[in-house]
């Protein structure tokens, strides 16, 4: 006789069903700290896993430390390999990165989001249709008001057709209001 019960499906969920999910571009700032590679990189792999993540899903970094995209793909894979509370599966990393975006920079230069900005579009060119954008401050909070500033003079902080929202550590913010 077994000891351990078998799992049962979650009769919570029964009889719902999983709607369509608006195509998505998360931008990570602060995306080489320790915060995203123990939990944010592992968490975005564990909902692509799960199938939770739009079906076209963007992935862009944003840090000081000056890296290529390749080289961001790469810190991201071994982040998810470390962390992820299960074995990653390869053709699911390997969807979940396949067009990662890396831009360096430090947070008040006015360069950093004019690189963002044409990333972001590249992005809704790409999918024929305006992408919503997250944008994750995965930064000490001293960076909250400059980042959230930057992104409102550079008109990021709206796009007709999507949704722009900005939580930061776990905090929903809301949208960005220009400063």
């Amino acid at each position: 006789m077994s000891a351990v019960a078998p799992v049962a499906e979650n009769p919570l969920i029964e009889g719902l069903e999983r709607l369509p999910i608006h195509p998505t571009t998360l931008v990570i700032f602060g995306a080489t700290g320790d915060l995203a590679h123990r939990k944010l990189l592992p968490a975005l792999y564990n909902l692509a896993h799960e199938g939770a993540l739009p079906e076209r899903f963007n992935l862009i970094g944003v840090s000081r430390s000056d890296h290529a995209h390749e080289d961001f793909r790469k810190m991201a894979q071994e982040a998810i390999r470390q962390f992820s509370r299960r074995e990653p599966d390869e053709a699911v990393l390997e969807k979940l990165l396949e067009e990662v975006r890396y831009v360096p920079g430090v947070f008040d230069d006015d360069s950093v989001y004019k690189t963002l900005a044409s990333e972001l579009d590249e992005f809704d060119k790409a999918a024929g249709q305006r992408m919503n954008r997250c944008f994750y401050l995965s930064t000490a909070p001293g960076f909250f008001p400059v980042i959230a500033e930057a992104l409102g003079e550079h008109g990021l902080n709206k796009k007709d057709g999507s949704e722009v929202r900005v939580p930061a550590r776990g905090v929903m913010f809301g949208k960005v209001i220009p400063g």
